[in-house]
């Protein structure tokens, strides 16, 4: 018998080698985002047919030639278009009605004899000639029907979600165009390049399966795949990370289906035979029969998305300008801006400002230098005419976290007013009603006359009357709703038995001088005017009168009550609190009436 022989099939493990702690390797868990392997290097997209591979500078640049398992693929493939029907349509478009060439599945390839790792890459071609599908391409510049010119020499890395593909393209050349590079006629254009993807119809442009870059490509899948995954929280990084893990699992699925072969295939009289068979190369490995795989880096991704936001902007502003706002929410985030880049060490953007709609749409997105209104008060001019614009409704309810915005709010969208009563205070008592008999009196004369009868009805002795007593003024408010400045008492309001007195004295106190008998009735000690905060009302219109005599008599409701032991704290006591209470009603203070 012939004695017994071992055929190894896995690489044997060096004894000498350093011992992994994998426990150490578990607890870094941040991503890395390095990918694998290079781009390819490439000519520009506007090129001539002499294939002049200079870069900027004006020196040459040498790309690694492809690995035969790739060249051989792809020669065949081009040589089998170049065999086209009488409409000139090859024979993968005319036969298959695919735009992608028929591949083996892995388990016919490890039939063939002399079976090679490189036999399974089995790469997948793309066939890219638009002008045998659209007979009239235009020039890009001159509008002149493109002429096929060749194929292209190289094929066009595409990466897909486990696996990459590669897209033959042919070059279109204009005789009558020179090439801004060269100077040279003809001027060429690759079948794959945006301007001819631009000149063609929509559903035939939308064959296309890559977005490209400089020198390589992605799927459209994968790449809205990565829109998605950046829309919800996973960075180019971790990405990079997953979609690298996605392709070494292909690549190893690949490697342990051929060595289940092979351990199969031995197991019959081949094991006599001492065949020898080829070693799996690693992913990586870049020698002519290796893989040549290419992963892209977290850098390469997140240029391709920015590349892709810049190029649909508009687009992405005129689709967030057609939405709609009629339940809207406001906010600043403080999260993005810490990610950009500052000058001098000083930020440029402090806050994000977002405006979602009531299908959390964005509405509004605005970097701000401050949470000023004036930031952003022109963003929110701007989407108030484009709702008009679209026919959609205005605003009918917007959420914030800061109340200060309500005034800023509602002068930006008047519709927020629209048929909106504010609540009152206390609103489950009865309303208190205030007597009909309200007289209003603006000249000197009127009120002199008004105030005669209260001070008439003084007891000659040292008895005392009581009136209520308020007054208005005039107030300048910021765009954020804070009072900016206050004017000149507008308004005296004196409630005595069944009548109230409203006395204008504006334009009086503008120059300085009340009437007479109101400066006596101000100046009574024997008339008691009580009301909230009423020392503090006296005092200003005694600066305003500029009159030698106190105006006197204040008496503070609050303070009444908290000797009595019905209120703990003056400061936080208002009327209207002191009229639930001790009336058991509530008194209507209209703030937007009063501060219109």
């Amino acid at each position: 018998n012939p004695p017994v022989e071992t055929h190894s099939v896995i690489q044997e493990e060096d004894p000498e080698c350093d011992i992994v702690d994998l426990v150490a390797a578990d607890e870094d868990t941040d991503a890395d985002g390095q990918g694998i392997g290079a781009e390819e290097d490439d000519i520009d997209e506007l090129d001539n047919d002499g294939e002049d591979m200079r870069d900027g500078g004006g020196k040459f640049r040498y790309r690694r030639p492809l690995p035969p398992w790739l060249l051989d693929a792809f020669n065949s493939r081009v040589e089998d278009s170049k065999r086209r029907d009488a409409q000139g349509l090859p024979s993968l478009y005319a036969n298959h009605g695919s735009f992608w060439f028929p591949q083996k599945s892995s388990f016919f390839i490890l039939n063939k004899s002399n079976l090679s790792p490189p036999d399974l890459f089995n790469p997948k071609f793309f066939l890219w000639d638009p002008q045998a599908l659209q007979k009239t391409i235009p020039c890009p510049q001159c509008k002149v029907p493109l002429q096929r010119h060749q194929h292209i020499n190289w094929p066009r890395r595409c990466v897909d979600f486990n696996s990459t593909f590669w897209i033959i393209g042919y070059r279109y050349c204009c005789t009558k165009c020179v090439n801004p590079r060269t100077q040279r006629r003809p001027a060429t254009y690759r079948s794959w390049d945006p301007q001819i993807l631009a000149c063609l119809a929509p559903h035939l442009a939308s064959e296309f399966p890559a977005c490209l870059s400089h020198r390589s490509a992605m799927s459209k899948g994968l790449f809205e795949w990565m829109r998605t995954c950046f829309q919800n929280g996973i960075g180019s990084k971790q990405f990079s990370d997953s979609l690298r893990v996605q392709h070494l699992l292909a690549h190893d699925n690949l490697h342990l289906q051929y060595l289940h072969y092979l351990a199969g295939f031995h197991k019959g009289l081949a094991s006599w035979a001492g065949i020898k068979y080829e070693t799996f190369l690693p992913f990586e490995d870049k020698s002519s029969r290796g893989r040549h795989g290419f992963v892209p880096s977290s850098e390469w991704l997140r240029d391709m998305y920015d590349n892709y936001i810049e190029a649909h902007r508009h687009d992405f502003n005129q689709h967030m300008s057609m939405l709609t706002g009629e339940i809207c929410a406001i906010d600043h985030s403080h999260k993005v801006t810490k990610q950009i880049a500052r000058v001098n060490g000083e930020q440029v953007f402090t806050a994000l400002l977002t405006v979602t709609n009531e299908k959390g749409e964005i509405r509004i997105c605005n970097f701000v230098a401050t949470k000023s209104h004036s930031q952003f008060e022109i963003a929110l001019t701007r989407m108030r005419n484009s709702l008009e614009q679209y026919g959609h409704k205005q605003p009918m309810l917007f959420y914030t976290d800061n109340m200060a915005d309500k005034q800023f709010l509602e002068n930006s969208f008047p519709s927020l007013q629209f048929g909106v009563t504010p609540i009152e205070k206390y609103a489950n008592l009865e309303p208190l009603n205030i007597t009909s008999s309200v007289v209003v009196f603006d000249s000197t004369e009127s009120i002199n006359n008004a105030v005669s009868t209260i001070l008439d009805d003084v007891p000659v002795d040292h008895g005392e009357i009581v009136v209520g007593f308020d007054s208005e003024w005039d107030v300048e408010l910021s765009p954020q709703g804070f009072v900016r400045s206050v004017g000149n008492t507008a308004v005296i309001q004196i409630a005595y038995k069944k009548r109230v007195l409203i006395l204008q004295i504006a334009n009086m106190a503008n120059r300085g001088v009340l009437p007479s008998k109101l400066q006596l009735f101000l100046s009574h000690p024997r008339i008691r005017k009580a009301g909230r905060l009423v020392t503090g009302d006296l005092t200003r219109l005694q600066n305003i009168s500029r009159s030698s005599q106190p105006f006197v008599g204040g008496l503070d409701l609050a303070k009444l009550a908290k000797e009595r032991f019905l209120i703990k704290s003056i400061s936080s006591c208002s009327l209207s609190d002191l009229c639930a209470l001790v009336l058991q009603r509530r008194l209507n203070k209209n703030t937007p009436e009063r501060m219109s």
